[in-house]
C-alpha cells in the first residue's frame, strides 16, 4: 500500500515501536493481550482489512497468549496524593494560635485604648495649667512660689521674659513693681501703680489679691 509505519503511527495512535512489535509477529513484548488485540484492531481497520478475521488469526497462531482476564497497563507514574490526616495535637495547635492571635490583637486595642485615654488625660492636665508670664523693664527682684513651694527667687534683668507653669496657685512677691508687668494665662494682671514692693496672690481666672502690698518687703 506504499505506506510507512510512521503513517500508520499518526493514523492509529499506535507507538512506532508497538508496530514493528506487530510487523515482527513479536507479541510477547507487548505488556499485555487487550493491547495486542487492541493494536490489531486499529491496524486491521486503517489498512482495509477485517479486523475480525486478523484477530480470529491471531488467536489460532498463538494459542499460548490465550489468558483470563486483563493485564495491567502502566500508563505514566502520577504522584499519589497524601491525604492529610489532622490529628488532635495539630487541632488543638491550630486552636490555640488562634486564641493566641486573639489575645494579641485584645492587648493591642488595649494599649492603644489606654495611650488614647492617657493622652486625653494629659491633654486635659495640660489645659488645667496656669501659666503665668513675667516681663521687665528694669532690674525687678522677684520670687515665684507654686502653692506652697518657691520655684524661683532672684533678680531679673531688664527686658526679661520669664515664664512658668503649673496646675497650682501661684503667688509673688515683687521687688520695684514699676519695671514689671505680669501675664496670667495671656491675661494681663493689674499691679499697684503706687507700691515698689508686695505680695500678690495669682487665681486662674488672673484675679489678683494683694494681701500686703506695703512700701517695704516683709522679709
Amino acid at each position: 500500500m506504499g505506506l510507512k509505519i510512521e503513517d500508520i503511527s499518526a493514523k492509529t495512535l499506535i507507538n512506532v515501536g508497538y508496530l514493528h512489535l506487530l510487523e515482527e509477529n513479536n507479541f510477547s513484548n507487548i505488556p499485555a493481550e487487550v493491547m495486542t488485540i487492541g493494536f490489531l484492531r486499529n491496524y486491521s481497520i486503517v489498512l482495509g482489512l477485517n479486523p475480525d478475521e486478523i484477530i480470529a488469526e491471531y488467536r489460532k497462531l498463538n494459542p499460548v497468549k490465550m489468558r483470563s482476564g486483563i493485564g495491567t497497563i502502566i500508563i505514566k507514574d502520577a504522584p499519589i496524593k497524601k491525604t492529610t490526616r489532622i490529628t488532635t495535637g495539630t487541632l488543638l495547635t491550630v486552636l490555640f494560635s488562634i486564641l493566641l492571635l486573639l489575645g494579641i490583637s485584645k492587648i493591642v486595642s488595649t494599649v492603644a485604648k489606654s495611650d488614647k485615654v492617657s493622652k486625653t488625660e494629659l491633654d486635659q492636665a495640660e489645659a488645667k495649667k496656669n501659666h503665668l508670664e513675667i516681663k521687665t523693664t528694669d532690674n525687678v527682684w522677684v520670687r515665684v512660689k507654686e502653692g506652697e513651694n518657691s520655684i524661683f527667687e532672684g533678680i531679673i534683668s531688664p527686658n526679661t521674659i520669664k515664664t512658668f507653669d503649673s496646675a497650682e496657685q501661684f503667688s509673688l512677691r515683687i521687688g520695684n513693681m514699676s519695671g514689671v508687668s505680669v501675664m496670667l494665662n495671656g491675661v494681663p494682671v493689674k499691679l499697684p501703680s503706687d507700691k515698689l514692693v508686695g505680695d500678690i496672690t495669682l487665681s486662674q481666672t488672673a484675679n489678683v489679691d494683694y494681701p500686703n502690698t506695703s512700701g517695704q518687703s516683709t522679709d
